[in-house]
């Protein structure tokens, strides 16, 4: 696990002075910074997906005056200050003046950011993340060279960068972004039209006509072929293995791609006038099977927010797919998406693997299992 300490930011705030703020812990590890002042606004950072989670956002106008239930929901009141080099660079990025922040420290793991969101006048003006890490930063240009990207091929759902370089003040790179997240939202479900109209949209506006070979997809499944070395558990990777021969063996019904989120959630997007917005582009890619997008946003939603076991994901898959039935070989693009997230955590982790991803492989490659048996009977 890479060492996330919060005193690297300490050129950005410090833990002291008069402002106060609620520090919220969940049990993943996962912090938040929430101000007192505004909180209604600010706690849009806090996606809970547990009950207790979300007990204290409903009730987070009356237990912020009480120590000792904010105890018991793994918070507490602290004081914090932002210096003021990096309330004037935030200031001139947004052309305003006064901005104030609330923080989520990021998700445990190497890719782990600090996540600012800038209000200015009770607007949520945009977001800010922040790491000292250059692989990070990295991922910020990719992210805003995929923002380009997209709003050149007329996608509009979809932020637009507003800095990515260090700040000149500090060793701290920065990648600033404007958003939609203003008044009345609704989160998506797997389910949301919504969700199914702006994926469709995604995948027209993007489409690629190019050889499988020079797909990112090819170079997914070359560089999983590569990084099964890793794992350990046998019938895992033969269970890997088995799922890459068959889309190598069926790589010609394969002849478009799309751009491809690469990671789609519900906390990830938002719906606003009966639109989908999403962000967090950090894991975009251009040539992915068509609802891979699609595919990401059922599997985590089943798996994170309802703790579904293979079976209960594969019976929602079922009824899923009568809403593709007019796309052929469905089966074989839920694999791709499948063998997609498998390279994705292997190639990022190296086969280090917590309790909680350990349980997310078994799940996924019984799930290929029980496609390999689709795709046969579907193609005999």
């Amino acid at each position: 696990m890479i060492n996330f300490d919060i005193s690297t930011f300490n050129k950005i705030f410090s833990l002291s002075g008069e402002k106060k703020y609620v520090e919220l812990n969940n049990t993943v590890g996962q912090r938040w910074f929430i101000p007192l002042e505004n909180h209604k606004l600010f706690l849009s950072l806090f996606q809970p997906s547990s009950i207790k989670g979300k007990i204290v956002v409903k009730t987070f106008n009356i237990i912020k005056h009480f120590p000792r239930i904010l105890n018991l929901a793994h918070a507490k009141i602290v004081s914090l200050t932002f210096s003021d080099q990096f309330c004037e660079a935030i200031d001139d990025i947004f052309q305003q003046n006064g901005c104030e922040y609330g923080i989520f420290c990021g998700s445990p793991g190497k890719h782990q950011k600090m996540t600012l969101m800038v209000v200015n006048n009770g607007k949520i003006l945009g977001y800010c993340k922040l790491s000292d890490k250059d692989y990070i930063r990295k991922l910020f240009e990719k992210e805003r060279n995929s923002l380009v990207y997209l709003h050149e091929k007329g996608i509009c759902n979809v932020p637009f960068s507003l800095y990515c370089d260090k700040l000149k003040f500090c060793n701290i790179y920065a990648f600033v972004q404007t958003t939609e997240r203003n008044g009345k939202i609704t989160i998506a479900n797997r389910s949301s039209p919504e969700l199914f109209e702006f994926i469709q949209n995604f995948n027209a506006k993007t489409v690629l006509y190019i050889p499988f070979e020079d797909s990112d997809y090819a170079k997914s499944l070359e560089r999983l072929v590569v990084n099964l070395k890793f794992l350990n558990d046998r019938e895992l990777k033969e269970c890997f293995k088995r799922g890459i021969d068959t889309i190598y063996y069926y790589r010609y019904k394969f002849n478009e791609f799309c751009a491809y989120h690469g990671d789609l959630t519900a906390w990830n997007s938002f719906i606003v006038k009966r639109q989908l917005f999403v962000f967090d582009l950090e894991y975009f890619n251009k040539s992915y099977p068509r609802l891979c997008d699609y595919f990401h946003f059922f599997t985590q939603d089943l798996l994170y927010n309802k703790n579904a076991d293979t079976e209960e994901i594969y019976k929602q898959y079922q009824i899923i797919k009568s809403k593709f039935l007019n796309i052929e070989n469905i089966d074989l693009l839920y694999l791709s998406y499948l063998l997609i997230v498998v390279d994705f955590y292997l190639n990022r982790d190296k086969a280090i693997l917590n309790n909680r991803l350990y349980r997310c492989f078994h799940i996924w490659s019984e799930l290929i299992n029980k496609l390999l048996c689709d795709v046969k009977k579907y193609n005999q």
